[in-house]
């Protein structure tokens, strides 16, 4: 099961949110410059190797109008001026769906779903391909330092996986799973792939009445709210 959190502090705003993600098939793939980390996105570029490895990278570049020895004094710095034109091109193109596995967060409810008072709603895993505009998808991996990428012995696709799919290890607790799309903004998927719908612990009484009316027209999915157990800190699914 993949779940999407979200939330807002107006009533009607969450309510409106779930309505069309049930009823019509449809989810934001959020733009990268929007996310509230400045530091996502990142990578290192550099081009090292033996002197093989460097004569072939430097015959191989779009443009070597310099000498090969003229080309290894300032290889980094061209590798640094791409690095930055290749995240300000994919933070303005390319749209990015976060996903968790996880239902029963605190931080996720208290970060993405505004304080427990929006909801995440569960798919089954085959959900991914349904999306519309799709592009990749894969798990996040958090480690202590921006990834580094070497131009001179890895790939295009190296440099995609380490510019989308890693963030800083302080946000391990996500668990993310990420699905990344060749647009940003509204994108269709099969609706027939939600299984649960879980409201948050603070849920608005409006949300949770209009919750009630979709899960009577929606038998095959599940709703819950979750709620706080008492002499603890977890969180559990309960009946709505």
């Amino acid at each position: 099961m993949l779940y999407k959190y979200t939330g807002s502090n107006n009533a009607e705003d969450v309510l409106n949110n779930l309505e069309r993600f049930i009823n019509n098939g449809t989810i934001s793939a959020s733009k990268p410059s929007s996310f509230n980390d400045p530091s996502e996105f990142k990578v290192s570029i550099k081009t090292e190797g033996s002197l093989d490895i460097l004569q072939k990278t430097y015959e191989t570049s779009e443009n070597p109008k310099i000498s090969f020895e003229e080309w290894l004094v300032v290889k980094n710095k061209v590798s640094q001026n791409v690095a930055r034109d290749l995240r300000k091109e994919a933070m303005e193109i390319l749209g990015v769906v976060c996903l968790s596995p996880v239902a029963n967060s605190i931080l996720m409810w208290s970060h993405y779903s505004e304080s427990h008072k929006g909801f995440c709603i569960g798919f089954d895993d085959d959900f991914v391909n349904s999306v519309s505009d799709f592009h990749r998808f894969d798990a996040v991996r958090y480690i202590g330092a921006v990834p580094i990428f070497n131009h001179a012995t890895e790939d295009i696709d190296a440099l995609f996986q380490k510019l989308f799919f890693y963030k800083d290890s302080c946000w391990c607790y996500e668990n993310g799973k990420r699905i990344i799309t060749k647009s940003h903004g509204i994108k269709t998927f099969d609706k027939n792939y939600i299984k649960e719908v879980c409201l948050g612990h603070n849920v608005d009484p409006l949300v949770e009445k209009g919750a009630r009316q979709l899960a009577a027209h929606n038998p095959h999915i599940q709703f819950w709210k979750m709620a706080t157990i008492v002499d603890g800190y977890k969180l559990i699914k309960t009946t709505i």
